[in-house]
């Protein structure tokens, strides 16, 4: 997530790019904050699974993905130099293995296997070749890519062998899905960018903009290692949160009620129709009751097990609401 070197570029660095990065880290600080509550079940239940925030979670990774995508640009004013080039992506690539190694050993049904720093490892390196190429392939290319998972969704492509195109009929299990599709053309998107900043002779605003507060220059130290910042946060950020459960304990399960208005909301939001989740939700509870999984819904604290026969019990809900039979 980070840039080469000062010492490594063709461009020099410039400080308001790693103060707009660092922007970028404070919105994800916000964003996994809130995550980590709601997993603690600190929060109220609506609050990590609302659509409103998972649309702040995607405009998050646009900026990161897209600010790599002018990095790479700037880099490359005078020629790409693929020994620095390289490196940085193996870099990226290294810290994307860790994260999936940790995921995979704390959340092994929901591991990150191509998250947000895996899509900037080979977006980066597939961007390369095209960082010399004329801005109009670059912008088909990129078009290509942001249009293709809206125009292509087959069944062929939900072997887990390639949930990592992002092609597929559904969405694989993980805490942070980040497809190469279409986030490779947010990257090439971030290079035509970076392009126009050049055309322009690098703006006066970027080129002499130094950080004067204590805060923008944390900022800009902040984007400027950004790579070491967001593999370092997330574990400090449980910890203090974990003890800070334990002190204060979960937030009460919300009553039957409760959930039913959370579960609508949802539901309309995402374009159901009032009645239609009015009676979906509310068998969602009856069969949890059933189920003897109520508990572990109102406490968000399901085991891979129990998610499993939540989500076809919800599943089961909806078909039967459309006419389909609840067996």
């Amino acid at each position: 997530m980070s840039d080469p070197s000062p010492s490594r570029l063709a461009f020099p660095r410039t400080e308001s790019l790693d103060a707009a990065r660092g922007w970028a880290l404070v919105a994800m600080f916000v964003f996994h904050i809130v995550w980590d509550l709601g997993f603690f079940a600190l929060v109220p239940l609506d609050w990590p699974t609302d659509p409103r925030f998972k649309a702040f979670g995607h405009a998050i990774a646009t900026a990161f993905v897209g600010l790599a995508g002018v990095g790479l640009t700037l880099g490359a004013r005078n020629g790409v130099l693929w020994g620095p080039a390289l490196k940085r992506v193996a870099r990226i690539a290294l810290a994307a293995a860790a994260v999936s190694a940790a995921t995979y050993a704390i959340f092994p049904d929901e591991f990150i296997f191509f998250g947000i720093l895996h899509v900037i490892a080979l977006a980066s390196l597939c961007a390369l070749p095209l960082l010399r190429a004329p801005s109009l392939l670059v912008g088909g290319v990129a078009a290509v890519a942001l249009a293709l998972p809206l125009l292509v969704s087959e069944p062929l492509f939900d072997h887990p062998a390639f949930w990592w195109l992002g092609l597929g009929t559904d969405d694989p299990r993980s805490n942070d899905w980040r497809p190469f599709l279409p986030w490779f053309g947010v990257m090439l998107a971030g290079v035509l960018v970076g392009r126009l900043i050049l055309a322009r002779g690098l703006p006066d605003f970027m080129a002499n903009w130094r950080a004067r507060s204590g805060f923008g220059r944390s900022l800009v130290w902040g984007g400027r290692h950004s790579l070491l910042v967001y593999l370092v946060h997330q574990p400090v950020f449980i910890a203090v949160i974990f003890v800070a459960a334990k002190m204060v304990g979960p937030r009460p399960p919300p009553s039957g009620h409760q959930f039913v208005q959370t579960c609508e909301a949802q539901c309309v939001t995402s374009g159901g129709q009032a009645g239609f989740c009015k009676r979906v939700c509310g068998c969602i509870v009856e069969q949890s009751q059933a189920q003897n999984l109520w508990r572990a819904v109102s406490a968000d604290r399901l085991t891979p097990e129990e998610r499993k026969r939540f989500d076809e019990l919800t599943r089961t809900c909806a078909r039967f609401e459309t006419g389909g039979g609840l067996y």
